[in-house]
């Protein structure tokens, strides 16, 4: 019998309803002129905030409405928050002992008119529009002047007002010319765009595109890594997710809140100064928008629409309302929006709008929903999912037929005993998802709170799970236990069981599959092969075969040295050394090597002692009984002589590439890639080259003849 077999078939007509979801990841399906706006976070759908509130990507902090620190600070690869005075043209960093901006030595870099810093990695940007203009370099490690970027001369003095970088890549805004100039992090000015205006801020999301603030302006500039204007926005949560979190709050005036970072800050404003807490400035929202549904299509004639749950979360004062609108033929956007409301039939839905409702509205095809959002302009409701359900299957089916004699009495009855359906649908669903507890990749692990029925299939086949194991990890142990019992203490069901603990669970390599019958047009690449981990002793036997064999470093005569027993009078002294009574000269070399194995284990997956014991557990399981095994934990070195078997506990890897400038710092394991002339061989002294007294060379008299 097929696993398909013990899955319960999908719900579907005559007897059971179908579901069209709305929200999540299904989407909300809304006409793109709606008046509502889709969360990025959570893809929920809530009222859009009022033009010109906070937040806003065009906020005067610079922030983009929090996404990223103000102009004015900067976050450096260390963790390191540093903060420009603009008024008073300094310096400052934040002391996290203290908990309070202290001033930097500024003697290198005598600040004319700082307008913004920037950060990548250990290096600080500060832009200075002072004439002529320049962009300083400074190392925050040891706060040294590493440069100062200008671009080419122009006819106009270069103003910078704005800098953002990213991975060696720097963007600085010129408001005198009105583009941006970028620079490469070697300090090499690259290019310009042109007509980009005058931004008072700029920076990088996680994809590259760059976001450009424009003074007075709510919507921000977005240009792709080519310069080119991809799109303007104003609304920072459809964007949010390309920005990493904010390290800490940021007020709209630029005030900045980092009681996060020591528990002893607080507010500080635009000059590293403490300030009192600013009011709550949050966004402004409208009293209520609406948004219309495309076309919901139940592909069944005359359909009944039953009902829809709805799942929100709701603000005070705050409320939801639906509406329904079906049809048999599909309506076009225009005619739907031109209906009137005595066309749209209200969900009677609970208390704030969430929870049930039965769907009142005539039989048709086609459907819509109206979604309708009520707020007091301080919050917006958060309407997460709404679920439809049809067509209406009723109880009614099993009562008689004067039940449903006409249309009123028949509807009637089916609201009635929508009531009771509720119920019986929870407890047939609950039915329905049984066979999920029963498999390996699917049943409930615990790990919320529920219960832990992972472990107890486990105990159906005598497995003991460490719950310790990561719960990916003891589920495909727990899915492949039949294929590694199949070769339980042998060398496949060991090796299987160790990768299965290493999380390396790609065991086709072990377990072969059957091959397609169908043709292929080319051989599929063989898969990549997994280390041997085990290493059997007899397999290093190195003894010399009559007639097969031949003297050498790794050969070993039979005799007394094979083993090395103690021998009395040279190894062996009286009253000090235990003789063995039990001899068995013909065997024991056999004995030596044999029933002993070494595992070749990643140092780092032994680093506790709950990890070793973990692994020295797994190998008693799956190992012979009469076997004696040693773990031999393997560290990311090479050792020749101690730790370099080829294939056990080292690989050959390819010549490394060698650095460019710019791009690669030395190190240990660097290597420059000078290239050596074709046809010119250095001698080596010692082993191509030889030394010995010079030769001697004619001398010329005068006469012009040789003299030897």
């Amino acid at each position: 019998m097929s696993a398909a077999a013990l899955v319960a078939p999908p719900p579907m007509p005559p007897h059971d309803p179908l579901w069209m979801g709305l929200g999540g990841a299904a989407g909300w399906r809304i006409e793109a002129d709606s008046g509502l706006t889709v969360d990025s976070g959570d893809n929920s759908l809530t009222l859009p905030p009022l033009p010109g509130t906070f937040p806003i990507l065009g906020d005067p902090s610079g922030s983009l409405g929090g996404l990223v620190p103000p102009a004015h600070v900067a976050v450096d690869g260390g963790e390191g928050l540093w903060l420009l005075d603009r008024a008073r043209r300094r310096l400052r960093r934040f002391d996290r002992c203290a908990c309070r901006f202290v001033d930097v030595p500024c003697a290198q870099l005598e600040l004319g008119d700082p307008r913004a810093i920037e950060a990548d990695g250990e290096r600080l940007y500060i832009a200075d529009a002072a004439p002529p203009g320049r962009l300083l370099v400074i190392d925050s490690r040891h706060l040294a002047l590493r440069a100062v970027l200008r671009p080419p001369p122009s006819a106009t003095p270069w103003q910078p007002t704005a800098v953002a970088a990213r991975r060696g890549r720097i963007a600085v805004a010129d408001a005198a010319n009105g583009r941006i100039d970028l620079f490469a992090g070697w300090g090499g000015w690259l290019e310009a765009w042109p007509g980009t205006g005058a931004p008072s801020r700029l920076a990088f999301d996680r994809c590259g595109r760059l976001y450009a603030v424009t003074a007075g302006d709510d919507a921000v500039a977005i240009r792709d890594s080519d310069g080119k204007l991809v799109a303007t926005a104003s609304d920072p949560n459809p964007v949010r997710a390309d920005f990493p979190p904010a390290p800490f709050p940021v007020d709209r005036e630029g005030l900045i809140d980092l009681s996060g970072l020591c528990p002893g800050a607080g507010w500080f404003d635009e000059g590293g100064e403490p300030v009192a807490a600013p009011a709550p400035a949050g966004p402004s929202f409208p009293a209520s928008a609406s948004a219309t549904t495309i076309a919901l299509d139940s592909r069944i004639a005359r359909c009944r629409w039953h009902r829809a749950l709805v799942e929100a979360s709701l603000p005070e004062n705050g409320t939801v309302r639906l509406a329904f609108l079906t049809a048999e033929v599909e309506l076009s956007e225009s005619v739907v929006a031109s209906l009137p409301d005595t066309a749209w039939s209200a969900l009677p839905l609970g208390a704030g709008g969430t929870g049930e409702a039965l769907i009142l509205a005539p039989p048709g095809r086609y459907g819509w929903l109206r979604i309708t959002l009520f707020g007091d302009g301080s919050a917006s409701p958060a309407l997460r999912s709404i679920d439809v359900e049809y067509p209406r299957i009723s109880l009614r089916r099993y009562l008689p037929a004067a039940f449903g004699a006409d249309a009123a009495s028949a509807d009637f009855a089916d609201r009635m005993l929508a009531i009771f359906d509720t119920g019986l649908r929870e407890i047939e669903a609950r039915i329905d998802r049984q066979a999920a507890w029963f498999d390996p990749r699917s049943a409930p692990s615990g790990s919320g709170g529920g219960p832990d029925f992972l472990s107890w299939l486990a105990s159906w086949i005598g497995i003991t799970f460490d719950r310790r194991w990561p719960e990916a990890r003891r589920r495909s142990l727990l899915r492949l236990a039949g294929r590694l019992f199949a070769c339980r203490g042998t060398f496949n069901g060991l090796r299987g069981s160790l990768l299965l603990w290493l999380g390396w669970d790609r065991l086709e390599a072990i377990f072969p599959g059957r091959a397609r019958c169908a043709p292929a047009c080319a051989p599929a690449p063989p898969p990549a092969p997994l280390p041997l981990l085990i290493l059997e002793h007899w397999k290093l036997r190195r003894w010399l075969h009559l007639g097969a064999g031949r003297l050498g470093d790794d050969a070993m005569l039979w005799g007394s040295r094979l083993l090395g027993r103690s021998v009395l009078g040279q190894s062996a002294r009286a009253g000090a050394t235990r003789l063995d009574a039990v001899r068995d000269p013909l065997r024991d070399p056999f004995h030596e090597s044999a029933h002993k194995i070494s595992l070749f284990l990643p140092a780092c997956a032994l680093a506790t002692p709950s990890a070793r014991g973990a692994a020295l557990r797994l190998v008693g399981e799956n190992k012979p009984a009469h076997v004696q095994a040693r773990i031999v934990p393997v560290h990311p070195r090479m050792r020749i002589g101690i730790q370099a078997s080829i294939g056990f506990d080292a690989v050959v890897g390819c010549w490394p590439r060698g650095v460019e400038l710019g791009e690669a710092a030395l190190g240990r394991g660097t290597i420059l890639s000078g290239a050596v002339p074709g046809g010119v061989e250095t001698p080596r002294l010692g082993r191509d080259s030889r030394l010995r007294a010079p030769r001697s060379t004619p001398s010329f008299a005068s006469t012009g003849e040789a003299t030897p």
